[in-house]
């Protein structure tokens, strides 16, 4: 899918950001200050070393990303393979920026347009600072005569985060998995998929969501959905809510082997602060996918993951796949990364073909 290149809204932006905003007060602001041609930045922590000092290129202000982001408070992660790095923070979610490209990828998957090309400098990663504040939201000010830039953030927006994924562009980072199962399943007769399709929905609307789709052969089957969220101070409590939306095409009260293919259908939640993950479990000989989290067995709630209700359609008269809303909350401490996962999924008693999407996910984290 053709995706937008949203320059005339950063240009704005951007312009808007540069009229002078009254400094925020030290103890509520994350700030950053680079000199050019200094081979020295200094943050809240104080003065640290560069390797590659900051400078200017074609009247744009090119500064060290790692350094710009950590004192920030976002997280920073390279893929040397195709040279892209990954931003993750409180208040904008993931960014990506490739080495020699000059457009941004946001966690909707929008591109926007940058005035310089990102580059490597003696192995450090340079970005154009202004338009970075943008996408950051973040303030940016500019002192001509030292030649000196200060780009200064909320520090409430690094302890509180609100996220929401659509799909309409990509998987937004989200994983599918299968669990519950022997490691040797069939995959002609188990039918596992996960992918992201348009819903097929009865009033021809175009809505995207995730797919999950499988065959519970082996008496249960854990079909789930997986992200990790970035961007929050490490090692902190938090208390977390999680919305999303599910579509089930599922009546009740039917009968069906094993149990009944709407009540039996268990649907699940957690969060926790390690990626959950299916997992090669040993059981009496036979080597299974078991979840590495406590989800619990089909209507039983686990320690990271608890029953929230069942995959039966709201409208028994009406055909087709219906929307069914979910909530749930939990009080989890985020790991030595600043992150904690999203787990949703199925824990199916019902031994027979089960589809499911996913849209509209939301969630929100405040601490303690």
């Amino acid at each position: 899918m053709n995706k937008k290149i949203a320059l005339s809204g950063l240009i704005a932006a951007t312009a808007a950001s540069m009229m002078f905003t009254p400094p925020l007060e030290a103890a509520t602001t994350q700030s950053v200050q680079f000199q050019m041609n200094q081979l020295s930045y200094s943050n809240d922590s104080g003065k640290h070393a560069l390797t590659t000092a900051p400078y200017e290129l074609r009247g744009h202000s090119m500064v060290p990303l790692r350094a710009l982001a950590t004192s920030l408070g976002s997280n920073v992660s390279w893929n040397q393979s195709n040279q892209t790095t990954t931003l993750s923070g409180p208040s904008y979610d993931d960014i990506k920026l490739t080495v020699n490209s000059n457009i941004a990828i946001d966690a909707d998957g929008r591109q926007i347009k940058l005035p310089e090309r990102v580059t490597l400098v003696k192995g450090s990663v340079f970005v154009p600072v202004r338009s970075m504040a943008v996408l950051m939201k973040a303030q940016l000010k500019w002192e001509s005569g030292t030649r000196t830039v200060t780009v200064t953030k909320p520090s409430d927006a690094a302890n509180h985060i609100q996220r929401s994924y659509n799909f309409a562009a990509d998987k937004q980072g989200w994983k599918g998995g299968f669990s519950d199962l022997p490691v040797d399943y069939d995959p002609d007769i188990y039918e596992l998929e996960h992918t992201r399709e348009l819903i097929p929905l009865e009033d021809g609307k175009e809505q995207y969501g995730l797919k999950l789709s499988g065959v519970n052969r082996s008496d249960d089957l854990f079909m789930f959905l997986s992200r990790n969220v970035g961007g929050l101070t490490p090692n902190t409590t938090y208390d977390v809510k999680m919305s999303f939306a599910m579509y089930t095409d599922q009546q009740g009260g039917m009968v069906g082997i094993g149990g009944a293919p709407a009540e039996s259908v268990f649907v699940k939640a957690g969060i926790v602060n390690k990626e959950p993950r299916a997992v090669v479990v040993e059981e009496a000989g036979t080597p299974y996918y078991r979840m590495n989290v406590d989800i619990g067995n089909q209507s039983i709630s686990g320690e990271d993951a608890k029953v929230i209700g069942d995959i039966t359609k709201p409208n028994p008269d009406k055909a087709g796949f219906q929307r069914v809303d979910f909530d749930y909350s939990a009080t989890v401490t985020s790991n030595a990364q600043g992150e904690i996962y999203l787990l949703i999924g199925t824990d199916s008693g019902f031994e027979g073909l089960t589809t499911l999407y996913y849209n509209d996910i939301k969630v929100a984290a405040t601490p303690k």
